[in-house]
């Protein structure tokens, strides 16, 4: 957001408005135990050619039991072999 000032593509009070809405928003964390997930992320990356970010999101949602909303074709299809479910 503070790049986004700096560019003059936002204003400061643009800035508290999002900082105010994201603060409602009920946002959990995930702190998982031990490096497990981790070993699982990287798994699933080089298994399905994900990115690591992408690779967590599906981690994510295969432990949780979350579907997974994306538009990434291959992240799409990663989780549809991994039995997560995908939202439009």
């Amino acid at each position: 957001m503070l790049v986004n000032e700096r560019r003059k593509r936002i204003s400061a009070a643009d800035t508290i408005r999002l900082v105010t809405l994201l603060s409602e928003l009920g946002i959990e964390v995930d702190r998982p135990p031990a490096m497990q997930p981790f070993e699982v992320t990287l798994s699933l990356a080089r298994i399905h050619g994900l990115s690591a970010y992408d690779a967590a999101y599906l981690e994510l949602a295969i432990r949780e039991g979350f579907p997974l909303a994306t538009r990434d074709a291959r992240l799409r299809t990663a989780a549809r072999v991994a039995g997560v479910v995908i939202e439009a």
